[in-house]
């Protein structure tokens, strides 16, 4: 992979702008760097809504790498809360590869695992609350009921109360949702008997922050009316007005471990568990930290930062989107990439790979092709322009674009529903930024589809358009085509003052080849027609049937000469038609043309005439010839 000729190791994570994955991703680069591994990122940036066809084209970048030339495997299955989509990810990795596999956070059968110490994890944190705060009153709000992390927290918080024989009651429990979705029904849960707690103890920093929201809402201060604490030490809490006195849980330290781990069993089928210590980050949200004005002004200034960047790229993205409205062609893509491509932080190189066949306008596009393209690249930050490398997919980019030092690439699905078009390819200067990430990727994957829904319609348009003017029979324009066509090739000849030519053919003794041999016979002599004038054509031809055994062509000439080895070719071909043919009739026509420089009183209607009286003419005398040679 990267043909550096270094091991990559591979990360299958869920959405990376999250401070835990954030974090996870950078120091495992770090560390892979350090060791001299490639580290392949390949994220998803999760599920959206219940719309199962959205997850199964984000889950199809799992299916991108070949496993077997993986070195390693780290993933993190509680980034997603979508179960079939860990259950699906889980069973492609551990089905296809032979090499050392690491499981953050979550226990994985067949893998190493480096875990949190969950039996215990809140236990500092709830003697914290207990001896230095003096609080006895205390709730508990865990995760999403029976999953193995919320219901280890809350064990470890029960233990921790009966070693100080505190009691908990059924109201100073509640399962929550490890996000901010239920800080109201928790708050209401707390207080269902008259009475809040002292002190709020969260399983996690979300829950935490939105419970410090809703308490504010009902005009109760933290920390100075109950006591709130976190998990995770995300940074949204140390930006928080009160900041939020969390568990850090050192996810950089456990990223290193990760890379060491896999570097440890390259040659051997070992596993094994690894626990992460945890430590308290005490802050003014338990009463610990001081310098609440501080906070304040930090938190304001964050904030107001914060809100202009959103302004900024809410107006770019919409500009963005307007100028990929615009596109009908893939190869315009780069164009409006490189306009807004600016609003994406700390890239270094962005690689746009699409699939070989991403335009032959089928409707099912399922995984990856085995020849990919890159279509959209900027190598150092700049644009490489209009471009299409070819490469093959288990390379996951070309070489002309990788180096031989270690390398950190992130791989992101490009898709619409469950139709796949590629992958974004990008690599950081430092680690990975912003939740933009997400909308930037919808917007190219939109982008794309409707260039290719476009593409469909302009092509079924000209279908359309060629059934309106084209005859089936025999391939040529029909008399619609021809007057269309026809009619402009003639006009540009007159503004041009160049010569044209106009040939009336009739095709001889249609009539009699119906009536005897029937009529499929009698399509069969005019396709024979057809492919003569087709055989004779010379650019600019427009040819066509225009009636029944009735046919004109157009075309510009510089000649009388040109035009006369025009009739010769179509006539050897009919010849040639009537000695190979095994039919029991043979194929004849007849023509006259019409050539010259147009004046202004000439159309291709006077010109049509004037062909059309020659080659009646010329009708008479061949009928006359043939008949004296078949006495």
């Amino acid at each position: 992979m990267f043909s550096n000729g270094r091991k990559t190791i591979g990360l299958f994570i869920f959405n990376t702008h999250g401070d835990f994955q954030g974090q996870i991703c950078q120091g495992m680069a770090e560390r892979a760097r350090e060791l001299g591994y490639n580290l392949a990122v390949f994220a998803s940036y999760g599920g959206y809504g219940e719309n199962l066809l959205y997850h199964d084209g984000e889950v199809e970048i799992f299916g991108l790498p070949d496993y077997e030339k993986l070195a390693g495997v780290v993933v993190a299955l509680d980034t997603t809360n979508i179960e079939r989509i860990k259950k699906q990810t889980t069973q492609k990795i551990m089905s296809q590869i032979s090499c050392p596999v690491v499981s953050l956070r979550e226990s994985m059968i067949g893998a190493n695992n480096i875990l949190i110490d969950e039996a215990h994890a809140m236990d500092d944190i709830v003697r914290h609350v207990i001896e230095k705060h003096g609080k006895k009153d205390i709730a508990f709000m865990t995760g999403v009921k029976g999953r193995y992390d919320a219901e280890q927290r809350l064990k470890s918080f029960l233990r921790v109360m009966k070693e100080y024989d505190y009691p908990v009651d059924e109201h100073r429990i509640f399962y929550g949702d490890f996000w901010t979705g239920k800080a109201k029904e928790a708050c209401d849960w707390f207080s269902a008997d008259g009475k809040y707690p002292e002190a709020i103890i969260c399983a996690n920093d979300k829950m935490a922050l939105a419970v410090i929201d809703e308490l504010y809402e009902r005009g109760l201060e933290v920390p100075a009316d109950i006591i709130v604490t976190g998990f995770d030490n995300l940074e949204e809490g140390a930006v928080n007005s009160p900041s939020l006195t969390t568990v850090d849980v050192g996810f950089i330290g456990m990223a290193h471990k990760a890379v060491d781990l896999i570097d440890k069993h390259q040659n051997d089928c070992a596993t094994e568990n690894v626990f992460v210590k945890t430590h308290i980050v005490e802050r003014n949200s338990c009463g610990c930290a001081d310098g609440a004005q501080y906070e304040k002004n930090f938190r304001r200034c964050v904030i107001h930062k914060n809100m202009i960047k959103k302004e900024n790229l809410e107006m770019q993205f919409s500009f963005m989107t307007v100028d990929f409205s615009n596109m009908d062609r893939l190869e315009k893509l780069h164009e409006v990439v490189d306009r807004y491509i600016y609003n994406i932080e700390g890239f270094k190189n962005y690689y746009l790979c699409l699939r070989d066949d991403i335009e032959e306008g089928k409707d099912t596009l399922l995984g990856y092709s085995d020849t990919m393209h890159v279509r959209v690249g900027f190598k150092d930050r700049v644009d490489m322009g209009q471009i299409d490398i070819p490469f093959q997919r288990t390379q996951l980019l070309p070489a002309e674009v990788t180096g031989k030092e270690p390398q950190c690439y992130f791989f992101f699905p490009l898709h619409f529903l469950d139709k796949t078009f590629g992958y974004e390819v990008y690599n950081f200067m430092e680690h990975m930024g912003s939740e933009s990430y997400v909308r930037w990727n919808i917007a190219i994957s939109n982008a794309i589809e409707n260039i290719l829904k476009q593409k469909q319609m302009n092509d079924l348009i000209s279908e359309l358009e060629n059934m309106y003017v084209q005859d089936v029979l025999t391939g040529l324009y029909n008399r619609r085509g021809f007057e269309k066509y026809g009619r402009m090739q003639f006009s540009k000849a007159r503004a041009k003052d160049s010569m044209i030519c106009v040939i009336g053919i009739d095709m001889d003794g249609l009539k009699p080849i119906n009536d005897i041999y029937g009529h499929h016979e009698g399509d069969s002599a005019l396709r024979a027609v057809g492919y003569a004038i087709q055989e004779a054509a010379i650019p600019g031809q427009i040819g066509a049937r225009v009636g029944g055994d009735e046919f004109e062509v157009i075309f510009p000439c510089s000649s009388e000469d040109e035009v006369k080895k025009w009739c010769e070719a179509f006539e050897q071909s009919l010849e040639n038609f009537n000695k190979k043919s095994i039919k029991p009739y043979n194929v004849y026509a007849s023509l006259g043309y019409k050539c010259g420089v147009p004046t202004i009183n000439d159309t291709i209607a006077s010109y049509m005439h004037e062909s059309d009286d020659i080659m009646y003419r010329n009708k008479v005398r061949n009928k006359r010839r043939r008949n004296e040679e078949l006495r």
